[in-house]
C-alpha cells in the first residue's frame, strides 16, 4: 500500500459534489431529445460525465453511484455480450447478424443514457430518470430479450430497408414478451418515450386491412407471469429464530469479537496455512473459555448450532458439524460469518430498510441526539433525485446500537487479519481502512476489505446454521421480507400505522405503504381480528377495575375511571354478578371477559378516540358525535388522572393572573377548560369544584 494515497483521496462530500456537478453538465451538453441520435464517441463522453465509464459498449456502475458493492457482471455490463447471450444457439453467425449486433449495441447505449437523463419512470413521478441499479437490470435482463426478437425479425425481412429493432416486433413477439411483466413494462416505457418525442424506435400496432378474415387457428396464450410479492416472515418462525439470533449476538458475540481482535497477533509472522498456526489458535481457545453475558461458561449452545461445513468434511480435523467448543480455523471463520449475519438480521428487522440502505451504512452511522437518544444516519437511493442518494435518519433501539458497535469491531478485526495475512506488519497502522460496515467474510474468495454482496444467501446460510429452515412459509429468506414483516406487525399493533410506516420506510406516497400492509391478502382479516381483541381487552380491564372498587373499602369510585359511561358499566357489573350468585357461581376473569364481549358486541365498540379516552358508542350509530366530558358514551381511563390533577392548579394559576390583569376573555376560556377537566373524574371534580379559587373565577365570568 502507498501511504501517500490517503492524502490524495477526496472526501465523500467532495466526490458527491463533483458527481452532481458533472451530472448537471451532462444534462446541459446533451439534451434529452438529442440522446437518441448520439454516435459512439459522443456516447462515451456522455457516459464519462455521468460516471458510467468512458468506453463505448461497456456500461459501468461504480459503487459511488449505488452506495454498495455489486456483482462483477452488474458493475460492468458488456452490452454486446448481453445481446449474444439471448440469441438462439442455432442461429448462424453471418455478416448481417454482426451488423445487427452493432446496431443493437448502439441502440442499448443510447437508451441507457435516456433512462439516466430523461423522464423515464412509467408509473409515478414520470418526470424522473431511473436510478443506476434499475438501469443495470434493464440492460442485463429485460432489454436484450426485446432486441433479440427484433434482430431475428430483421434477419427474416432483410430487404425491407426500414431501420430500428423494436419496430419490427410482430404481434406474436409482443404476445410472448408481454408474458413477463418486467419486459411488458419496458415495452410500455419505449412507447411512452416515443410519444414524448424522445425515442424513435418502439413497437407499433399492426394496421388493420380493409378486409379481414376473422377465422383462423386458435392462439395458445402463454402463461402470464404473475406478481409474486414478498410475504411477511411467519410469527412462528420469528418466535423461534429471534431468541437464537439474540443468543448469538449478545452471548456468543463478545467472545467472537475478542477472538477476531486477537487473530492478527496469532498469525503474525505466519501463514494461515502454516503448521504452527493451528497450535497457536488451539492454545488461545483453550486459555479463553466461551462465556455468556452473565459470565457463565457456554458448555453447549442452547440449540443445534452448526459451526462446521459439509464442504470441508474431507478434512481430517472436521469430525462433527455441531462440535462444541470450536477448535479449528474453519470453525472460527464460520462463527465470524454467522455473527455478521446475525447483526444483519437485527439491522433489517429493526430498521425495516431496503437492502441498499442497510448495506451502505458507514461504520460511524450511529449518532446521538440532544436528548441522549441514538439515531442512525444513512442514505436512500430508490426515490432520490440526487445522483448519489440522499441522507435520511432512522430511530436506533439499544439492541441495534450494540449489534452495530460489535459489527464495527468485527469488520475492523477481519480487515486487519487480511492485511497481516498478506504480509504486512501487524503493528503498523492500517493506512486505508474501509468505511463499509458489512464485510465479505468467509473462506475462499472472501475479502474483508470489500463490501458484502450476497446478502440473501448470507441470511439463508445463517438460518441453516441456527437449525432453522431457510424458506419460512415456503418462501426463501429475502431482505424485503423483513420490511413486509415490520409492516404487518405495525399494522396490527400501532394506531395510525400507515403514517408511522410511511416515515419509517421512507415512502413518498401513502399508497406505497398501504401496498406493503395489504400485500398479504389475509392481513386485512387479521388486522380486524386483532382490533376486536384489543377492544375486548380494554373493556375487560375497565370491568375488572370497577368490580374491584365495588368490593374494596376505600377504593376509588369506578376503579379510578371517569366519564359518563362508567355508571352504566358499573350497573352492568352488578347485574352480571347478581346473575352469577343466583347460579351459585363466583366472579372470575372469565366472567369479566364474557361481559366485555357482550358490552362491546364482540369487539365492535370501545374504540380509542384519543389518548386516555374510550368511546362506547356503536361505530355506525347515526347520531352526531360531541365528545365532551359529559358524554354518556365516554370513558376516561384512570391513567389520565395524574394529568388532570397536575393540570387543574396550572389552570387556576393562569386564571388568577388573567383576572388580576383584567383579561376577562382569558378568564372565561380558563373557566371553560376547568369545567371540562373537572367533569372528567367525579371525585377530582368534587375535590375542586367548590374550592374558593374556582368559585372566584366562575363569579368573575358570570358578572
Amino acid at each position: 500500500m502507498n501511504p501517500d494515497n490517503t492524502l490524495l483521496m477526496p472526501s465523500p462530500a467532495t466526490v458527491v459534489s463533483e458527481l452532481n456537478f458533472l451530472y448537471d453538465e451532462a444534462r446541459k451538453l446533451y439534451p434529452e431529445e438529442h440522446l437518441q441520435y448520439l454516435e459512439r464517441d459522443t456516447i462515451a463522453r456522455c457516459q464519462a460525465l455521468l460516471g458510467h465509464g468512458n468506453q463505448f459498449g461497456l456500461w459501468e456502475t461504480p459503487q459511488v453511484l449505488t452506495g454498495r458493492r455489486q456483482k462483477a457482471n452488474e458493475e460492468k455490463v458488456v452490452l454486446r455480450r448481453r445481446l449474444v447471450s439471448y440469441l438462439p444457439t442455432d442461429l448462424p453467425c453471418t455478416a448481417a447478424l454482426e451488423t445487427l449486433l452493432d446496431e443493437g449495441e448502439l441502440w442499448m447505449s443510447r437508451y441507457a443514457l435516456l433512462l439516466r437523463l430523461g423522464p423515464a419512470a412509467i408509473q409515478k413521478h414520470r418526470d424522473r430518470s431511473l436510478d443506476p441499479s434499475t438501469i443495470v437490470k434493464v440492460l442485463t435482463q429485460w432489454l436484450p430479450q426485446i432486441l433479440v426478437h427484433g434482430i431475428r425479425r430483421r434477419l427474416e425481412d432483410a430487404g425491407s430497408g426500414e431501420s430500428g429493432l423494436a419496430y419490427y416486433l410482430s404481434t406474436e413477439d409482443l404476445r410472448v414478451l408481454s408474458a413477463n411483466r418486467h419486459v411488458r413494462a419496458e415495452l410500455n416505457r419505449m412507447t411512452m418515450l416515443m410519444a414524448r418525442g424522445l425515442w424513435s424506435d418502439a413497437p407499433v400496432r399492426i394496421a388493420i386491412k380493409e378486409t379481414t378474415n376473422p377465422k383462423g387457428n386458435a392462439l395458445v396464450r402463454p402463461k402470464e407471469e404473475k406478481s409474486n410479492p414478498y410475504l411477511p416472515i411467519p410469527d412462528g418462525y420469528l418466535a423461534k429464530m429471534g431468541p437464537r439470533v439474540l443468543w448469538l449476538v449478545l452471548d456468543l458475540g463478545p467472545n467472537i469479537s475478542a477472538l477476531s481482535e486477537a487473530l492478527p497477533k496469532l498469525i503474525s509472522g505466519l501463514s494461515l496455512k502454516s503448521r504452527a498456526f493451528p497450535g497457536r489458535l488451539q492454545r488461545y481457545l483453550a486459555q479463553n473459555i466461551w462465556r455468556d453475558r452473565e459470565g457463565r461458561p457456554i458448555t453447549q449452545p442452547p440449540f443445534r448450532f452448526r459451526i462446521g461445513s459439509h464442504q470441508a468434511a474431507h478434512l481430517r480435523e472436521i469430525v462433527d458439524e455441531y462440535e462444541w467448543p470450536p477448535r479449528t480455523w474453519q470453525q472460527v471463520q464460520a462463527l465470524m460469518v454467522a455473527l455478521q449475519s446475525a447483526h444483519l438480521w437485527v439491522a433489517f428487522l429493526a430498521l425495516a430498510g431496503r437492502m441498499q440502505e442497510v448495506l451502505t451504512l458507514p461504520r460511524d452511522c450511529i449518532e446521538w441526539a440532544g436528548n441522549g437518544k441514538p439515531y442512525m444516519n444513512g442514505k436512500t437511493y430508490k426515490l432520490s433525485r440526487s445522483l448519489v442518494g440522499e441522507e435520511r435518519e432512522w430511530p436506533a433501539p439499544e439492541l441495534l446500537v450494540d449489534a452495530l458497535a460489535q459489527q464495527v469491531r468485527l469488520a475492523r478485526a477481519c480487515e486487519r487479519v487480511a492485511w497481516v495475512r498478506d504480509g504486512s506488519d501487524e503493528w503498523d497502522e492500517l493506512r486505508i481502512e474501509g468505511d463499509h460496515l458489512w464485510a465479505s467474510l468467509g473462506t475462499g474468495a472472501a475479502e474483508p476489505d470489500k463490501q458484502l454482496v450476497e446478502v440473501n444467501h448470507t441470511l439463508k446460510v445463517l438460518a441453516r446454521r441456527l437449525g432453522m429452515p431457510p424458506r419460512p412459509g415456503g418462501r426463501n429468506l429475502h431482505t424485503h421480507r423483513f420490511r413486509k414483516t415490520v409492516a404487518r406487525l405495525a399494522a396490527l399493533a400501532i394506531v395510525d400505522s400507515p403514517r408511522v410506516l410511511m416515515q419509517l420506510f421512507g415512502h413518498r406516497d401513502i399508497s406505497m405503504t398501504l401496498h406493503y400492509i395489504l400485500a398479504e391478502k389475509a392481513l386485512q382479516v387479521e388486522i380486524e381480528q386483532v382490533t376486536r381483541e384489543l377492544r375486548i381487552m380494554r373493556c375487560q380491564e375497565v370491568i375488572e377495575s370497577i368490580h374491584m372498587s365495588l368490593h374494596e373499602s376505600g377504593a376509588l369510585a369506578f376503579g379510578g375511571h371517569g366519564g359518563g359511561a362508567v355508571s352504566h358499566i358499573a350497573e352492568a357489573v352488578r347485574v352480571r354478578e347478581g346473575e352469577l350468585n343466583r347460579q351459585d357461581r363466583q366472579w372470575s376473569a372469565e366472567s369479566a371477559h364474557e361481559l366485555a364481549v357482550m358490552l362491546t358486541l364482540n369487539g365492535q365498540y370501545f374504540r380509542v378516540v384519543k389518548p386516555g379516552v374510550l368511546c362506547t358508542k356503536p361505530s355506525r350509530e347515526a347520531t352526531p358525535c360531541q365528545c365532551g366530558s359529559d358524554c354518556i358514551n365516554r370513558i376516561e381511563e384512570k391513567t389520565a388522572r395524574r394529568d388532570v390533577m397536575e393540570l387543574i392548579p396550572i389552570l387556576i394559576d393562569e386564571g388568577q393572573r388573567a383576572l388580576a390583569e383584567d383579561q376577562l376573555m382569558v378568564v372565561a376560556n380558563t373557566v371553560e377548560q376547568l369545567d371540562e377537566e373537572l367533569a372528567r373524574f367525579e371525585d377530582i371534580g368534587a375535590m375542586w369544584y367548590e374550592s374558593p379559587e374556582v368559585i372566584a373565577l366562575r363569579k368573575a365570568v358570570e358578572t
